[in-house]
């Protein structure tokens, strides 16, 4: 009897899990929706830059570099890819952060930012509390006032600060 139940919680177990992340999914997608019908006023399947410049200007901001077909129009799909783009790109800069980080301290000291040439050439102007340690909200408030400062470079490649992987 208590194999069968531990047997029944291990098939279980994952389905209740699966479950949830498709009804945590079906419930993001629904708000996504909702919030593309907010933004795009005239209801035609695409959000015109004027219409982001109304409702969503950060959208606006960025409008180039997610209107990956240059249409003048960006569809559901331009911006969750560009989205899912964006997450990629931070849990690779988190992961790149981590391994930065030797004495796993959640901070970078100047010897450990060295592993980030970027984030190296500009410890100071980082370093907001001049501790000599970078904390991840030093670095992300550095990186938001570098894009605020500068909407163009949204759409620029690459910011400067973004790391690079160390020389080998």
């Amino acid at each position: 009897m208590r194999n069968w139940m531990v047997g029944m919680l291990l098939v279980a177990m994952p389905c209740v899990a699966w479950s949830a992340d498709q009804a945590g999914k079906k419930e993001m997608d629904a708000k996504f929706d909702q919030l593309f019908k907010a933004v795009d006023t005239n209801s035609d399947g695409k959000i015109a830059k004027d219409e982001a410049e109304l409702k969503a200007p950060a959208m606006a901001d960025g409008f180039d570099a997610i209107d990956t077909n240059h249409d003048g129009g960006l569809t559901k799909a331009e911006i969750k890819a560009f989205t899912a783009g964006l997450k990629k790109k931070r849990r690779e800069f988190q992961q790149r952060l981590e391994k930065a980080d030797k004495d796993k301290n959640g901070m970078l000291s100047r010897a450990e930012a060295g592993a980030l040439p970027n984030l190296n050439a500009h410890f100071d102007e980082i370093d907001a509390n001049f501790d000599g340690q970078l904390s991840v909200k030093e670095i992300s408030d550095y990186m938001r006032t570098l894009t605020s400062a500068a909407p163009a470079a949204s759409s620029a490649p690459s910011s400067p600060v973004v790391p690079t992987a160390p020389a080998k």
